[in-house]
C-alpha cells in the first residue's frame, strides 16, 4: 500500500510542471471592457462599470482628467480646466470668470471670448473640452 501511494505521489509530481507550463501558456480570456462610470456614495466612492455594485454617480472633474475624457468648461472647476492642454492656471481662471459674466458656452468655439484664448490654444484645448458632458 505505501509502494502505491509513493508511485502516485511521484507520478503527480512528474504530471504537475508540463500542467503548469500549460497553464502558463493559456491564460483566462481578460474581461470585456467597460464604460467607467462612478459608483457609490461619498465618502466610500469608486471608478466601476455598469454592472457593479452600489448606485451610480456622475465623475468629478479629477477623475474625467485621468480618465482621459472630456471636461464641460461651464461646469469644471479652475482647478481642472488647468489641466487642459492649451490652458494654463490664469487662464482657467479667466474661463471660470468669463462663464460667471458671460453665462455658460454653448461651444468650444465660444471660449474664444475669453481674453488669452486664441486659435491655436482653442485647438490644443478642443478635444479635452465639450460643453454639456454629463
Amino acid at each position: 500500500m505505501a509502494a502505491r501511494l509513493a508511485r502516485l505521489l511521484l507520478l503527480l509530481a512528474l504530471a504537475a510542471p508540463p500542467a503548469l507550463r500549460w497553464l502558463a501558456a493559456h491564460p483566462a480570456a481578460p474581461p470585456p471592457p467597460c464604460r467607467p462610470e462612478g459608483r457609490g456614495p461619498p465618502p466610500r466612492h469608486w471608478l466601476g462599470c455598469a454592472a457593479d455594485p452600489g448606485p451610480p454617480r456622475a465623475l468629478s472633474d479629477e477623475e474625467r482628467l485621468h480618465l482621459g475624457l472630456a471636461l464641460d468648461p461651464n461646469t469644471a472647476s479652475a482647478r481642472a480646466l488647468a489641466f487642459v492642454p492649451g490652458l494654463s492656471r490664469s487662464l482657467a481662471e479667466a474661463v471660470v470668470e468669463e462663464r460667471r459674466r458671460g453665462g455658460p458656452f454653448g461651444s468650444v468655439e465660444e471660449l474664444r471670448r475669453v481674453s488669452g484664448i486664441g486659435p491655436r490654444r482653442l485647438e490644443r484645448a478642443r478635444g479635452a473640452l465639450r460643453p454639456g458632458v454629463p
